[in-house]
């Protein structure tokens, strides 16, 4: 539901790894034909008529639950700065969350995009039809390998898109041959295209838990507050690099309130990777993530919940949050980070965008596929760094563009 721009600091280093047509100038037409704004939709970096609704339903001067105010006004005691628009250049701060919910229902992909184009005549929407493969002759792409109803059909086609994400997109490719020659040769894949990248470069963004004691009842009507902290602790790049989220209370019966804080890294300085565990295509590709495994990751981290902890315990937060039950006290606060830490589900990377040159590269800039004929990638695998944000808008932008690449060439 949540829909944040990528930063002007990720294009920037997309470009520096030598991709210069996503720079932030050359994306922000994509950015803004998404959207429709609703708070800001006369300002020069917004769109106001784009399939996506975007509403900030909070704003940091409105009225909000004891907690949630109390949490705010420590953050700005912290030296905060208020952030009414997360998704300028660079967001800092203490900011109003951007959501794509409109009448109470989000405006995923298929809300906004697919509902309206059911109809059209050159569309046809095959559902429940997990591809096997890809079809290729030679270097060349023809079509799809699918099944439906326990039989095997084809869709054949001009140009072939894959846009099956940061797990399947990797798994299909491998299963038609292209992908690491080594990789191919442990299933029996006979090798079509060797590229090196495919199911490598994986990373995601690792979030860590605390739990506070909750001395004081309140009354929430929210599940998620609608505003979020972005902070900048042990930083990859000179970026902000952190979500701090305000948790909802989790009341059990007889144990005292807890009031959880969530820490959510927003890069990965090591890599991880997708690999086949099989042939079967229904059978889910391995994942290792490698997150919170750099020991540079693991002390931002652990500078990350050093700040909730002085934050939930400065000022007027102090009467909704006691004293720590999770990590407990004196506990290694980077040990306990690695054996709890959770994924923010932001998997990106296993098909890579980059220049020939770049060994671990899948598709060149326009997203079509190194050596190959016809075949394009272009979802959230294609990142060769991961956003700092959630995923969602960035792989709208990529779907949005690489409509505007095969259109050039169609």
């Amino acid at each position: 539901m949540s829909v944040l721009r990528p930063m002007k600091a990720d294009l920037d280093n997309w470009v520096k790894l030598g991709n210069p047509d996503w720079s932030y100038e050359k994306c922000l037409p994509a950015m803004k034909r998404i959207e429709s704004d609703q708070d800001f939709p006369d300002s020069p970096i917004h769109g106001n008529s784009g399939p996506l609704y975007v509403k900030r339903h909070f704003t940091l001067d409105m009225e909000a639950s004891g907690p949630a105010r109390a949490f705010i006004d420590s953050a700005f005691l912290m030296g905060l700065p208020k952030c009414p628009d997360l998704n300028v250049p660079e967001p800092y701060g203490v900011c109003a969350s951007p959501y794509n919910i409109k009448d109470g229902k989000r405006q995923s992909t298929v809300v906004a995009y697919l509902n309206g184009a059911r109809h059209r005549a050159n569309l046809t929407i095959i559902p429940e039809a997990p591809v096997h493969s890809l079809i290729i002759s030679g270097k060349r792409a023809e079509g799809v390998r699918y099944e439906r109803g326990g039989a095997i059909e084809t869709a054949m086609g001009g140009q072939i898109l894959l846009t099956a994400g940061v797990y399947h997109s990797p798994q299909i490719l491998m299963l038609s041959g292209v992908g690491p020659e080594a990789e191919l040769k442990k299933y029996g894949i006979p090798l079509v295209h060797e590229l090196k990248g495919v199911g490598e470069n994986y990373h995601d963004h690792p979030v860590v838990f605390m739990t506070f004691e909750g001395p004081k009842e309140s009354k929430e009507d929210w599940v998620i507050p609608r505003f979020r902290l972005i902070i900048k602790k042990n930083p990859l790049y000179d970026c902000p690099n952190f979500h701090i989220n305000m948790r909802p209370p989790t009341e059990v019966a007889g144990i005292k309130r807890m009031m959880p804080v969530s820490a959510h890294l927003l890069e990965q300085r090591n890599r991880g990777r997708v690999y086949l565990q099989s042939t079967d295509p229904h059978e889910l590709p391995g994942v290792d993530s490698g997150m919170l495994e750099h020991p540079e990751d693991l002390k931002a981290m652990v500078e990350a919940m050093q700040f909730i902890d002085e934050l939930v315990h400065k000022g007027p937060a102090r009467e909704f949050y006691g004293p720590l039950i999770q990590p407990g006290p004196g506990e290694d606060r980077g040990k306990f980070a690695r054996s709890t830490y959770d994924s923010y589900h932001h998997g990106v990377g296993t098909c890579k965008m980059g220049p020939a040159s770049d060994s671990m590269a899948v598709v060149d800039e326009k997203l079509h596929v190194h050596g190959m004929q016809n075949l394009w990638v272009g979802d959230a695998s294609i990142m060769p760094v991961v956003s700092h944000a959630n995923t969602n808008l960035t792989s709208i932008m990529i779907g949005e563009r690489l409509s505007d690449f095969v259109k050039e060439v169609a």
